[in-house]
C-alpha cells in the first residue's frame, strides 16, 4: 500500500508497504526479543555491580538505567507496530491501520537518552573524575543530542528519498544525516581521546580492554546510518525487514554487549586496585598475572579470602 499526499502518513517506510505474515511477524519477534534482552541485562547489571570498586561501579548503574530506558522504548514500538498494521484475508497481508501511524521516533527518543550514558561509561572507566570528567561528559552530551536530533529532523523526509509520490525534498535526508554524521564523528574523535589517556595506574590488559570496548562501540554504531539510509535503497516490505533487523543488532550489541564488555573490564581495574569483591571475582573466572601476583606477595585482600575458601 502506498501512500499519497491526501494521507500523509508518518514519514517511515514501514508506512507504505504491504507485509506478508512472516515479515510482519519477524519485525513484530525482533521487538519482543529486544525487550526481553534488556529485561534480562538489567538483572545482570543489578547483580554484578558490587563486584566493581565505587569509582567504577557507575558504569554497571549507568548499564542497568540504559536497559530501562531502551526495554520502555523499544516495547512502546513493539505495542505501536500491534496496533498500526492489520491483517487483511483478502490479500492474505498485512497493511497500515486507517488513522493509525507507525514511527521510528520512539527510538530517536531512546537514544537521546541511552548515547550520552554509554559513552559517560566509557569515560569513566577510563579513569576521569571530577571536573575532567564533567567537561568530556558536557562535550560527548552535546554531540550526541546533536546527533541524534539531527537525524530526527532528517528522518521526516525518508518518504521522498524513497521515492514515495506526493512527497518532496529527498535530498534534506541525506543533507541532515550528513550533518549528523559529522557529529558523530567528533563524538568519536573524543572518545577516542579518552582511550589513549586513560588515568590512573592501570595494566596493559585493562588498555587492551577499553580499546576493544572502544571499537566495538564504533563497530556497532555504524550499523545506525546503514539502517537510516536503507529505505533509499530497499523501500519494499523486505527491505523494512532488514532495516529494523539492522536496528534489533546494533540496539543489542551496542548497549547489552558493549556494557557487559565494558563492565568487565571496570572489574578488572577495581581487583587491580586491590578491591576484595573484584578480586575474587576475577579468580573465579580466570585467574590473571595480577592475582597469582598479588597472592604470592600475600596481599591480605586476596589470600584472606581464599583462605577462607
Amino acid at each position: 500500500m502506498r501512500g499519497t499526499a491526501g494521507s500523509r502518513p508518518m514519514p517511515t517506510i514501514e508506512n507504505f508497504v504491504e507485509m506478508a505474515v512472516w515479515q510482519y511477524d519477524v519485525v513484530r519477534h525482533a521487538f519482543a526479543f529486544t525487550v526481553a534482552v534488556f529485561a534480562a541485562g538489567l538483572v545482570y547489571f543489578a547483580m554484578t555491580a558490587y563486584q566493581t570498586a565505587p569509582a567504577y561501579r557507575a558504569t554497571s548503574i549507568i548499564s542497568a538505567v540504559v536497559m530501562v530506558s531502551a526495554a520502555l522504548e523499544i516495547g512502546q514500538l513493539w505495542m505501536l507496530w500491534n496496533e498500526s498494521f492489520a491483517f487483511n484475508p483478502e490479500t492474505q497481508m498485512f497493511a497500515v491501520v486507517e488513522g493509525e501511524r507507525f514511527s521510528n521516533g520512539y527510538r530517536y527518543m531512546n537514544w537521546i537518552i541511552d548515547v550520552p550514558m554509554l559513552m559517560t561509561q566509557l569515560v569513566v572507566v577510563a579513569g576521569f573524575a571530577g571536573a575532567a570528567l564533567f567537561r568530556k561528559w558536557a562535550l560527548l552530551t552535546f554531540t550526541g543530542v546533536a546527533m541524534i536530533l539531527t537525524g530526527y529532523v532528517g528522518q521526516y523526509f525518508e518518504p521522498a528519498a524513497a521515492g514515495i509520490p506526493g512527497y518532496e525534498n529527498g535530498e534534506q535526508l541525506w543533507i541532515w544525516g550528513a550533518i549528523s554524521t559529522a557529529f558523530m564523528v567528533w563524538m568519536i574523535l573524543i572518545l577516542s581521546g579518552a582511550v589513549r589517556n586513560i588515568q590512573g595506574e592501570h595494566s596493559d590488559a585493562v588498555r587492551k580492554g577499553l580499546v576493544q570496548c572502544f571499537w566495538f562501540l564504533v563497530i556497532t554504531w555504524a550499523i545506525y546510518p546503514i539502517a537510516y539510509m536503507w529505505p533509499v535503497f530497499d523501500s519494499s516490505a523486505d527491505g523494512v525487514v532488514i532495516r529494523q533487523t539492522l536496528y534489533t543488532i546494533a540496539d543489542v550489541t551496542s548497549k547489552l554487549v558493549f556494557g557487559v564488555m565494558l563492565s568487565q573490564v571496570a572489574l578488572r581495574r577495581s581487583a587491580e586496585l586491590g578491591y576484595r569483591q573484584a578480586q575474587v571475582s576475577m579468580m573465579d573466572q580466570t585467574p590473571s598475572a595480577s592475582m597469582i601476583s598479588a597472592e604470592e606477595r600475600g596481599d591480605p585482600a586476596v589470600t584472606s579470602t581464599t583462605t577462607r575458601s
